[in-house]
């Protein structure tokens, strides 16, 4: 029986995987306006500090601290999920970018002025009223960020940056259109949010993270995001369904473990890379695919996508290595059970659930075969033996229907 999962997935219903996946809008705002609280806290009490403690040396010039801030990760890349399970939690990542005064080494290296540790302090020091006041946690010993951890199973990071002052003051006012006054180029400079223009004109090389042991760290937060909007621009919103897949298959199958969701992402990444032919209307197919992909990546070093020389899986040992794979083989496995050896449509979706676990609707009409009315006696555009999609290359017309084009009447 040829199957077709596609919809189980997605659809434009919620009755489907991606939908049991999405964190809900009413929660969603109320993290959000738990993040521009911590923002508007840190802003005004960042405002009202000139004290030389901060600052390394009395030539910085100690005006006011006017942050910036930039969100970072799942919620940037729209790739949230909601948890499956304690003790995960909703991660809420926001870059805090404060432009001050630059000094330079012995050696020519320019570094910022403000002291990385007291900058830690003042801004932990600004959030704890805030924390105090919502009965917030407050978690002072992660070594590149502030942790703001909020009730119900979330939490906020906040990572430190410094940006040079005066490189920042040209690029406001390269940013405004001609003939801006200036009390309107000082309300851009001064709000709460970068530019899209000035965020993406920053120096690389002048982008410095604050690290509680190692003090200030070059670390461009642009790399990654770059990264993820070329895999959109080359294979379109399957590849941001996918990564939530694998994201989702990760976190129902482990409570929590070092597979990381960049790791998943650089694998779902490759492997669209390594095949660009399936459609976009067929991710059950696309998933088959990368979880066939899956195991042989794991089993190898996965590379940092963003920083040379950097792996993905450096604190993986040689246990968590294996149950990795083995999962993802299971993974597989179930796949295939679901796409290519289902006898019946419900045999389809107890596959599924048992690959991605529960928020997988246990629906049949989700599921399409050949015998279905809507199907119109056309013979589906599937090879049903495992490993299909390996296989396909040597069959270019029905490779074309499948991986191309698609066939609208599954979609």
């Amino acid at each position: 029986m040829a199957i077709n999962a596609h919809r189980a997935f997605t659809s434009s219903s919620t009755n489907n995987y991606l939908a049991g996946l999405t964190v809900e809008r009413d929660r969603e705002d109320e993290l959000r306006a738990a993040r521009d609280d911590a923002r508007e806290a840190v802003r005004n009490a960042l405002r009202t500090i000139t004290s030389p403690y901060l600052f390394e040396s009395a030539t910085v010039e100690q005006s006011a601290l006017r942050p910036k801030f930039r969100m970072q990760g799942s919620f940037a890349y729209r790739t949230l999920n909601d948890p499956s399970q304690a003790p995960q939690e909703i991660d809420l990542d926001d870059g805090m970018f404060v432009p001050v005064s630059f000094l330079t080494g012995s050696e020519g290296n320019a570094r910022p002025g403000i002291i990385s540790d007291r900058y830690f302090e003042a801004v932990e020091a600004a959030l704890a009223p805030l924390c105090d006041a919502r009965g917030w946690e407050l978690e002072t010993d992660l070594p590149s960020c502030v942790r703001i951890r909020l009730n119900d199973g979330a939490h906020v990071d906040m990572a430190l940056y410094a940006i040079p002052d005066e490189e920042f003051a040209i690029l406001v006012e390269k940013a405004a259109p001609e003939g801006m006054a200036n009390d309107s180029l000082r309300a851009a400079a001064d709000s709460i949010e970068f530019s899209e223009q000035v965020y993406r004109d920053l120096d690389p090389d002048q982008i410095m993270l604050a690290h509680r042991e190692e003090g200030w760290k070059p670390s461009d937060p642009r790399k990654l995001d770059e990264w993820f909007q070329e895999g959109l621009k080359a294979h379109g919103e399957q590849f941001r369904r996918v990564c939530r897949y694998l994201k989702g298959w990760r976190d129902h199958t482990w409570s929590s473990c070092r597979l990381a969701s960049i790791a998943l992402m650089a694998c779902a990444r490759a492997s669209f890379d390594a095949d660009k032919s399936i459609a976009d209307n067929r991710d059950d197919l696309r998933m088959l695919d990368v979880s066939q992909r899956l195991p042989e990546q794991l089993k190898t070093r996965i590379r940092n996508p963003v920083v040379e020389g950097q792996f993905l899986d450096e604190k993986w040992d040689k246990p968590a290595r294996d149950d990795f794979v083995q999962k993802a083989q299971d993974l597989a496995g179930r796949l295939e059970d679901a796409l290519l050896g289902s006898d019946s449509k419900q045999a389809a979706v107890n596959a599924l659930i048992g690959a991605f676990g529960p928020r997988v609707p246990n629906d049949v009409s989700l599921i399409l075969t050949d015998d279905d009315p809507s199907g119109g006696g056309v013979p589906m555009p599937a090879i049903l033996k495992s490993g299909m999609l390996h296989e396909l290359g040597r069959e270019p017309a029905v490779r074309d229907v499948v991986r191309k084009d698609g066939d609208g009447r599954y979609g």
